[in-house]
């Protein structure tokens, strides 16, 4: 089913004057250099009455502006003047995802007419946020996972681990558009753990974008994968399936589009990620956790003081010196590369996520070797030599070894 512009923007319009728009979500930027890469609309009442709230997210920021009901769609072209991929609508009678085409329709993923009672939240600050699993709707694999009641009601005890799925979710929905559309998605979840995110991944497909996938959990720990796959079977998931082993040994019959790594330690993220390259995916999200490799190797150096002289310092320092050098390094294989903080960090210190989206604007010889130089040049500033991930990929032949043998010797 497919809709123009014009007539999104006539629903938008008569949503608006019948009040009845509880939620317009646009992501997915055409520009690669657009100002906001998210933007959030919902409905608030202020002393002075009915406004609308956007929140317009940056990768770093999020920035909120009140509009008026009479400016409202003014305010709403000049947003769109990035030319945003994704559509999300929901008002007291529908619910429409969509996705826009290169012809200028959009494509619609979902349409509900007459919305239960619980997705008409009220307009006050206080309301309940919508979440793509929306909270008071009953979810198989939350209640399964102990996360919801079977009435649809978020346990107290998991409501931050409801909030943080939902949030990882907003992250796969706003690039999948950058994901096959002529067959299912061959996705794969590297350290999959208790799999609450893989499950709502399988969910996101086959529910709220309403596409086709084939997903695979991987962890080391057998008992995990025993029962998150008695979990599969009692919900007949036919789609998602669960084995044991370690990131560096997986073999893919099939190499996937889609490549999750969350809170892999150490360089076990760095195996994910050269993985993703290798198979040439479409998109990786990861999720670093005990980036150990570099502070080690930094332990004790006298190449920056005092940055090197405390021990959670050092610690810290070494975790966004890692996380940078691998965004850098996945820009120099063609991804439009992100770095975004996944999760509250009074949730978890372990907040920072890497999106990368293989894109054409990305292949631009110019700005990879601008990215390669980056990571040379940070190596020589704290003198040591390839990290994890840069040694992978040029042993693979991806990367200019020159660059390698400098550093190394630099650090002799």
């Amino acid at each position: 089913m497919s809709q123009s512009t014009s007539d999104l923007m006539e629903l938008l319009q008569n949503a608006l004057q019948s009040e009845s728009l509880r939620k317009l979500t646009l992501s997915g930027p055409a520009k690669s250099d657009a100002e906001f890469v998210r933007i959030d609309v919902r409905p608030v009442t202020l002393r002075k009455g009915l406004f609308y709230q956007f929140a317009s997210r940056t990768p770093t920021q999020e920035f909120h502006h009140n509009v008026a009901p009479d400016s409202f769609m003014q305010f709403l072209s000049e947003r769109l003047a990035d030319g945003y991929q994704n559509l999300n609508l929901q008002t007291t009678d529908h619910r429409i995802s969509g996705q826009l085409r290169r012809d200028g329709t959009w494509k619609l993923l979902q349409d509900f007419a007459d919305l239960p009672s619980t997705e008409q939240t009220p307009t006050s600050h206080d309301r309940v946020r919508n979440y793509l699993i929306p909270e008071g709707t009953p979810c198989p694999f939350l209640i399964e996972t102990g996360i919801m009641t079977a009435n649809g009601k978020v346990r107290s005890s998991h409501s931050r681990k409801f909030r943080q799925i939902n949030r990882f979710l907003e992250f796969i929905f706003d690039i999948a558009t950058a994901l096959p559309a002529d067959r299912p998605v061959q996705i794969v979840d590297f350290g999959c753990g208790k799999s609450y995110l893989t499950f709502a991944t399988q969910h996101l497909f086959q529910k709220v974008l309403q596409r086709p996938c084939n997903l695979i959990g991987l962890d080391r720990r057998s008992d995990v994968v025993s029962t998150c796959t008695e979990i599969t079977s009692r919900l007949k998931l036919d789609n998602l399936r669960f084995e044991t082993g370690a990131i560096s040994d997986f073999q893919s019959a099939t190499p996937p589009d889609l490549v999750i790594s969350l809170h892999a330690c150490d360089t076990a993220t760095d195996d994910a990620l050269l993985q993703s390259v290798l198979w040439n995916s479409s998109a990786v999200l990861a999720v670093p956790c005990c980036q150990k490799e570099l502070h080690q190797t930094l332990a004790g150096s006298p190449a920056l003081p005092p940055l090197t002289s405390w021990g959670i310092i050092a610690e810290r320092f070494a975790s966004l010196a890692t996380d940078a050098t691998r965004a850098a390094l996945m820009r120099t294989q063609g991804y439009e590369t992100q770095v975004l903080e996944f999760i509250e960090t009074d949730h978890t210190p372990k907040n920072l996520l890497i999106r990368s989206v293989r894109r054409a604007s990305a292949q631009n010889a110019d700005a990879r070797a601008a990215a390669l130089q980056e990571v040379r040049q940070l190596r020589e500033q704290l003198q040591i030599g390839p990290l994890q991930l840069e040694r992978g990929l040029s042993a693979a032949g991806l990367l200019d070894s020159s660059a390698a043998v400098t550093c190394e010797e630099d650090s002799a």
